[in-house]
């Protein structure tokens, strides 16, 4: 007994001391590093994370447990995105390539195959990136690599299964309340009369469905496929809804309207444009500048029979979260210089369907021998508005917030420059210009962008291997 508890008293006293010497050792290094270490709140960490670069949480995921869960919280995300400025960015298209197109035929229905040439790829649809996320394009594509969900800020890049149907509009969305990203599809089904949605929420095992209230009346049946026409590209998320451009080629049947998806409820229905719409429909010119893009948009007056157009510049877009209608005016501009070129009118409500005008860019007439201003804005076939903004300085763009009348605006077009219109001097200044690139019949798409940082991560995603890669513009 008593050489058992001299045992304990031994191995009490070894402990004691190892404990001992543990302390000297932390109280020479605290000495070394000229006091005690101190130990930020977790909330102060908060918020020197959220303010860092996306590609510098990247690497402090792996540095600390704490720190991978804080920044892979959906309150994080948010308002990392929040506080990031937005950034112009620009997609360079692929070199000219060649594709087996498949192309349905208006009468028989019968599939037919034929090698073109693809020269516009990958397209971007829609203006602005869905909280960061951009919805790719590829004409040439297969099905597994048709439409693609791609994030600027990491390179990352998710393949979307197909549609099945490659003449769909499809558009992609953040439904906010379920913290879901949706990608819709619309066709119109002519001989019906009807536009019929699906959708893929993504990380949805179930991948594309057709949700009960889906389908929608246009007004009308008719014999041809481009009897009714859905501009693709231009799919525009605001309010919570996915929007396209809808026009028909017999205005008697039915007029121009706005097809809009809730991804709340996942219904779809038709908004009728702003009253401009008709009044603003110009004689189809075989001559015109823009023929091509003219004769997308054209259709048949049924009291005349006259071929007319809607301005080639008229398009949808998101300003400050609400959904927003250029009305292009160039054409009635007096000789080029200068005047009224655009207005913007606001949908106020989608109960009413009301709309209001909201802003003009009204370039001053340019002094003698100076119309560059001018030819910025009358040259592209298409000029899209990005954001309202109070100031462009500081490494990014603010969204305005100040009076209706002082806001500046941001613009980018088709050739692939971007400017900002000052209501104040009515005059422009470009702060990005793509050099050798042009725009032309063949590469008409809108390139350039704003994109904000985004920390959205998905199952399937290919981390850092995207197949495209956005030009990063110092502004």
């Amino acid at each position: 007994m008593a050489a058992a508890v001299t045992e304990r008293r031994i191995r009490s006293k070894k402990r004691k001391a190892t404990e001992a010497k543990k302390r000297r050792v932390r109280s020479r290094k605290r000495k070394a590093c000229g006091g005690g270490v101190v130990r930020l709140p977790d909330h102060v960490v908060a918020e020197v994370l959220v303010r860092l670069p996306a590609r510098s949480l990247a690497r402090l995921r792996c540095a600390c447990r704490s720190w991978n869960a804080e920044i892979s919280s959906p309150g994080f995300q948010d308002r990392h995105h929040a506080l990031s400025a937005a950034k112009l960015a620009f997609l360079p298209s692929a070199p000219r390539h060649t594709n087996f197109n498949l192309t349905i035929q208006s009468r028989n229905g019968r599939p037919r195959q034929w090698l073109t040439y693809c020269h516009d790829c990958p397209r971007t649809i829609g203006s602005n990136p869905c909280h960061g996320l951009v919805l790719l394009w590829r004409l040439c594509g297969d099905e597994e690599h048709y439409y693609s969900v791609y994030n600027p800020t990491t390179g990352d890049i998710l393949h979307l299964p197909s549609p099945h149907q490659p003449d769909r509009a499809v558009g992609i969305g953040f439904h906010a309340a379920a913290r879901e990203f949706k990608v819709v599809a619309i066709r119109i089904v002519v001989q019906l009369g009807e536009l019929h949605a699906i959708v893929l929420t993504i990380g949805d095992a179930r991948g594309w469905r057709r949700p009960a209230a889906s389908t929608t009346s246009i007004g009308f049946t008719g014999d041809e496929y481009d009897d009714v026409r859905i501009e693709r590209e231009r799919a525009v998320f605001a309010d919570g809804r996915l929007h396209w451009i809808l026009t028909t080629k017999y205005l008697d049947k039915g007029p121009h309207s706005i097809v809009s998806f809730s991804l709340a409820d996942e219904s779809l229905c038709l908004i009728p444009q702003p009253p401009f719409a008709t009044a603003d429909l110009v004689p189809f010119d075989l001559n015109a500048v823009h023929f091509g893009r003219l004769s997308m948009n054209s259709g048949v007056r049924s009291e005349s029979h006259e071929m007319v157009s809607v301005p080639v510049g008229t398009t949808i877009a998101e300003l400050g979260g609400r959904l927003c209608m250029v009305r292009d005016v160039r054409h009635m501009a007096a000789g080029g210089g200068g005047g009224l070129l655009f207005e913007i009118w606001k949908l106020q409500d989608y109960e009413t369907r009301s709309w209001t005008l909201d802003y003009r860019v009204d370039l001053k007439p340019a002094a003698a021998g100076r119309r560059r201003d001018d030819d910025r804005l009358t040259a592209p076939w298409l000029v899209m508005p990005l954001m309202y903004l109070d100031d462009d300085a500081g490494g990014g763009f603010r969204p305005g917030e100040g009076k209706k009348e002082k806001r500046k605006l941001l613009l980018a077009t088709t050739a692939h420059e971007a400017h900002v219109y000052d209501p104040d001097s009515g005059t422009l200044r470009t702060v990005a210009s793509f050099a050798g690139a042009g725009d032309s019949w063949e590469d008409g798409s809108l390139r350039v962008m704003l994109y904000q940082e985004s920390l959205v991560r998905f199952p399937g995603l290919k981390q850092g291997k995207g197949e495209v890669e956005f030009v990063r513009l110092e502004v």
